[in-house]
Order: structure tokens, then C-alpha cells, then sequence
């Protein structure tokens, strides 16, 4: 489908599939707007964070225009980012272990 412009917002809205429009504003990510199972809307910014559930497209691609940019702020203090990361790598090992375990406790056939 062809992308559609909204000409006071200079925002560029393009339909992906069916029931998910994808937004963007001079080439960057801007956020989307799904339209959920029972036929409403849910506007999402640019970081996936939902803004607000419509009744309309147009309602929730308005939500998702006129929602702040964060872009400055960052997502999580580097020792927040440390600890998910060493959590992460934890869990990674932990099923390494449980993996191998599982393969050389079972039976040969």
C-alpha cells in the first residue's frame, strides 16, 4: 500500500498489513497505531510504549503524532543496563547447564 501524509504534522503514516500503520517523520521512527481484536486502535510511540486505545485509526494516529519524543532521555541508568545484562547472561547459562544436563542424563538407545 502506499503511504499516506498527513500534511499539518509532516507525518507519514504507511499501512504495513492490514490493521497496523506504521509512522514515521523525515525518514525517522515516529511510533504506530494496531487495531486490536475487537476493532479498536492502540497507539504505540516510538518506543513501543502504548499512548492510548481509540475507537478510530485517526484518533490513535493523532495519539501517536502528538506524543513526546524521549529520543534525549535514555531507557535505563547504565547500572540498571549492567544488572539486566548480567541477569540475562545468568539465565543463558543456566540453560545451557539444564540443557546439557538433560542430554547426557538420558538413556542411550
Amino acid at each position: 500500500m502506499l503511504p499516506t501524509r498527513a500534511a499539518a504534522s509532516h507525518v507519514t503514516w504507511a499501512a504495513v498489513e492490514p490493521g497496523f500503520h506504521v509512522a514515521s517523520r523525515d525518514g525517522e521512527y515516529v511510533g504506530y497505531a494496531e487495531r486490536t481484536v475487537d476493532g479498536h486502535f492502540v497507539g504505540f510511540d516510538g518506543r513501543s510504549t502504548p499512548v492510548g486505545r481509540y475507537i478510530s485509526l485517526a484518533e490513535a494516529q493523532r495519539a501517536v503524532e502528538s506524543a513526546p519524543a524521549n529520543e534525549d532521555q535514555p531507557v535505563l541508568s547504565r547500572r540498571a543496563q549492567g544488572a539486566f545484562q548480567a541477569a540475562a547472561a545468568l539465565s543463558g547459562i543456566v540453560a545451557i547447564g539444564t540443557f546439557a544436563a538433560a542430554v547426557f542424563t538420558l538413556p542411550m538407545l
